[in-house]
């Protein structure tokens, strides 16, 4: 049996005149032809016309080509070919075509933050098509060396691999392609395949793809997410060596300036080898947050969604996407209504990530003398590189619920205890600040089988810990043990008012004392409040003589107060980040913590939106935190501000009844004032049927 797989690539499809060319070429072999659908299994006689047009392959429908008998490889080999020519047909234009592309929204899961709005670049999975061969006896010693020479080769290039992730990755991601030498070594691998060489007869190809596949079958049994996903590593190492054998070079294609890499799983090794330059963002099939793609993704700043489930089949190379990681969406053939409403907030991750290289850290001044910290959002240890590579000052918040790579299951005192001294050591003397577990809600890790009717207003964040006290000590307790090796402070999540706070401080108070009982030295920490519901908003002076600082959550800010879900796509056009109602809890937030005499830490998508920093820093917040990519843009926006400026503009936006004046006003004194920082699409958009005399202006 030869088989490989196939994809329809004519404008029209599989359509009659095509068929006919198949089975043409089809009758010239003596073996038995099928097709098979690989979407629902549908399958068809390649000999027959009837049953060709009865598999309905449209456009971009992916396809398998299965033959049996004695001319069955150049039976499969000369169909690919026919697939490949489009079946000698000339191409037609296609304008009227492109102008009636159907917009497709396709939800998935955001793992590394970022808009982008760019062209499709499907990249395969790597997959080989090979076919078992005999051996002669003579020759299994031959066929046995020609494996170990593919094993060597493969050895060389993921040192070299590992050589240039150490350079442009950092070291945090280059032990993945560890892992893969090991893989190469382990003799589970080299002996099983050597053995079913000499065992079966069997070519090297051959030998290597079904020990693979028995090694990935067992992956795929495992009910823990993180070690299934472990899976792709052997994978990446098997399609190496398979490529290796057959002589191949492993080639890329040619990236244009706005690449967005879609693919049904993107393997580590691919990324590596990509020109990260011109890729602004990833779209996949597969995947999940602890999947070593979105890993590295968040690493480069690179925008990334995962688990989009079959949309890479509904792509093709050229069309226009939006990859909008902060609501898991990507929108294949926008409408024009579509690309307005995200170019204000479309930015590329790749261009922030090239302009890292200037090493520039510490605090940026603004041109009248004013000092603002930027500091950087990470979730998991191997982005704690990025901080200085970025020139963060300092972590200005940990999402530590993402150390819960394991859903429904909690790391010891000693694990949690490991990576957060990791995590104070990485974060320099600026330090960094540890958001105790939020649990529920968005972030996807639940501790309870039982599922909540609404779990962003449910039993999440410092609700869960206060619930089960024991969780939250054991987080503290290593926390305690791992301020000896670094400035660590945390803060307390989504507080509802000034007893959530004294209800957490107790705790924390309690396992300080214990500490001390045992003979365990720490660092006191300082403790914050994150302020992100109406609630604490209103009650901002009352808890702040509690706290050592505040940290403004503005995503979920946003959220609660215009009670909009920011991931339902049928309200989104009330989730308005500018809104008067927004700025006046921040402006009376950062007004009560300059009051108390404490720092506040503004972070989000606000806080990494250049314009919306701009407004921030008008209204006082010198603290600002963001994904770490995000830096250098609001670096080099913010050195150009004069901040007595923004406080006139942020004064004057407060003053407004709704989102649309605040955004006219933005729209409009940004573009006069700021001209080269601020071109039109990156201010918010102006709304239709309106004009300025109707926003107030």
């Amino acid at each position: 049996m030869a088989e490989r797989a196939l994809w329809v690539t004519g404008r029209l499809g599989l359509h009659a005149r095509a068929a006919a060319n198949l089975v043409r070429v089809a009758n010239q072999f003596q073996s038995d032809i099928t097709l098979k659908r690989l979407d629902n299994s549908v399958e068809a006689d390649a000999k027959s016309i009837l049953s060709i047009l009865m598999l309905a392959a449209s456009r971009g429908t992916e396809l398998r080509v299965l033959a049996a008998g004695p001319d069955e490889e150049a039976a499969v080999e000369s169909v690919y070919d026919l697939f490949v020519r489009n079946f000698d047909e000339r191409v037609l234009t296609e304008s009227r075509q492109t102008d009636t592309k159907e917009e497709i929204r396709r939800k998935g899961l955001g793992v590394s933050e970022g808009v982008v709005i760019g062209r499709v670049l499907r990249l395969q999975d790597g997959t080989r098509d090979v076919y078992r061969a005999e051996i002669e006896e003579s020759e299994l010693e031959r066929e046995r060396r020609r494996f170990r020479a593919a094993v060597r080769l493969s050895r060389r290039q993921l040192e070299a691999i590992k050589e240039r992730a150490e350079k442009e990755l950092g070291r945090g991601h280059a032990y993945i392609f560890d892992a893969h030498l090991l893989f190469l070594e382990d003799a589970k691998l080299t002996r099983d395949v050597e053995e079913y060489i000499v065992k079966e007869h069997a070519n090297a190809e051959w030998a290597a793809k079904v020990v693979g596949d028995r090694l990935l079958s067992i992956y795929m049994q495992i009910n823990d997410e993180y070690l299934r996903e472990r899976g792709s590593d052997i994978e990446d190492v098997i399609q190496r060596l398979l490529a290796n054998l057959s002589g191949e070079v492993r080639g890329h294609p040619n990236l244009s300036d706005d690449s967005v890499i879609v693919a049904q799983d993107l393997l580590p090794s691919t990324i590596a080898e990509l020109d990260l330059n011109h890729v602004k963002a990833i779209a996949t099939d597969a995947g999940g947050w602890t999947s070593h793609m979105a890993i590295i993704a968040r690493g480069l700043g690179l925008t990334a969604v995962v688990g989009l489930r079959n949309f890479y089949h509904r792509t093709r190379t050229g069309d226009q996407i939006i990859v909008d990681a902060q609501r898991g969406e990507v929108i294949l053939n926008p409408l024009a209504a579509s690309i307005e409403r995200y170019e204000f907030t479309v930015h590329s991750s790749s261009d922030a990530f090239r302009s890292s290289s200037s090493n520039v850290s510490g605090p940026v001044t603004t041109t009248n003398g004013v000092d603002i910290s930027l500091r950087a959002n990470i979730e998991l240890p191997t982005e704690f590189e990025s901080v200085r590579r970025f020139g963060a000052c300092g972590v200005g918040l940990f999402r530590s619920e993402f150390l819960l790579s394991r859903p429904g299951m909690l790391l010891s005192e000693d694990d949690q205890f490991g990576s957060y001294r990791s995590l104070a050591e990485a974060a320099g003397a600026d330090g960094a600040i540890i958001r105790l577990f939020d649990l529920g809600s968005e972030t996807g890790y639940e501790l309870s089988d039982r599922s909540e009717r609404n779990p962003a207003l449910g039993l999440r964040a410092i609700r869960f810990g206060l619930k089960n006290d024991e969780v939250m000590r054991t987080q503290v307790r290593a926390i305690l043990r791992a301020t000896n090796f670094g400035k660590l402070s945390l803060v307390i999540p989504m507080v509802a008012d000034v007893v959530d706070v004294r209800r957490a401080r107790k705790i924390i108070l309690e396992e300080r004392e214990l500490l001390q009982k045992e003979g365990i030295e720490y660092v006191e920490p300082e403790i914050g409040a994150m302020i992100e519901i109406p609630s604490a908003v209103l009650t901002a002076d009352k808890i702040a003589p509690e706290v050592n600082f505040f940290e403004l959550g503005t995503n979920d800010l946003v959220q609660y107060t215009l009670a909009v879900d920011r991931g339902n796509d049928d309200v989104s056009d009330w989730f308005r980040t500018l809104h008067p109602a927004v700025l006046f809890g921040i402006n009376r937030t950062l007004k009560a913590a300059k009051d108390a005499s404490i720092p506040a830490i503004v972070c989000g998508e606000m806080a990494s939106t250049p314009a919306y920093a701009v407004l921030l820093a008008g209204m006082g917040a010198v603290d600002l935190s963001m994904t770490p990519a995000a830096i250098p843009r609001v670096r080099s926006t913010l050195e150009q501000i004069d901040t007595t400026e923004a406080a006139e503009l942020a004064s004057r936006c407060l003053e407004c009844a709704s989102a649309d004046e605040v955004e006219a006003i933005v729209r409009v004194e940004f573009r006069n004032r700021w001209p080269e920082l601020f071109p039109p699409k990156a201010l918010p958009r102006e709304p239709e049927g309106k004009d300025s005399d109707e926003v107030g202006l």
